[in-house]
């Protein structure tokens, strides 16, 4: 028990590092238990794999927690619960609309999953973002955000128009690298969703 306990700490802690062949193994591990579990609750093939991507995604973007986790199985039960409850409520709230709208399913569901979808998005730039290092989120903000022009940038935080430059073209290739992470691990999530 003790040696299974210390080997999923080690897990972890790799995982927390970065380490996507931990975080692979993790998902291959848990994987079919969190879907078995969201589908006797949703009964829907579709919203429990959806429980699936979302539950790992967040593991994966809060992974540096991971170290932090004494009872990893309990920690994930309340997630997955706590996911599928969240899912449930919206597919209900889905159908009342649907009845009460006299409207087609699908329609809605487009209309819902393109506004779900730009706030996914928009939640993964902040993310990035928020990672910067104080001064490259500052310009960033300042320039792409605000619109302002390097020179404003420059007088503004009196620095050279050149470390604007320089402190922009790291933010841009911090927040590129941020995204291809990002996209990375959801195509193996999916992967694995749709390759078991």
């Amino acid at each position: 028990m003790q040696k299974a306990m210390d080997e999923e700490k080690i897990v972890l802690t790799s995982i927390a590092c970065g380490d996507t062949l931990a975080f692979s193994a993790l998902f291959e591990f848990y994987s079919k238990k969190v879907y078995g579990y969201a589908l006797s609750i949703l009964q829907s093939e579709h919203a429990a794999e959806e429980v699936v991507q979302d539950v790992f995604l967040k593991l994966w973007l809060k992974r540096e927690y991971l170290t932090e986790v004494e009872n990893f199985g309990g920690f994930l039960r309340v997630l997955v619960r706590n996911e599928t409850f969240t899912v449930f409520k919206q597919l209900a709230t889905t159908k009342k609309l649907h009845h009460a709208a006299g409207i087609h399913l699908t329609e809605l569901t487009s209309d819902t999953e393109d506004k779900v979808q730009f706030r996914e998005t928009s939640k993964i730039l902040e993310a990035a973002i928020q990672k910067l290092p104080p001064q490259q989120k500052l310009v960033y903000s300042l320039c792409k955000l605000e619109g302002l022009k390097h020179k404003d940038v420059a007088e503004r935080l009196n620095i050279s128009p050149l470390t604007v430059k320089t402190h922009l073209q790291e933010a841009v290739k911090s927040i590129r690298k941020y995204l291809t992470m990002y996209h990375q691990i959801r195509l193996l999530i999916l992967l694995f969703l749709f390759l078991k």
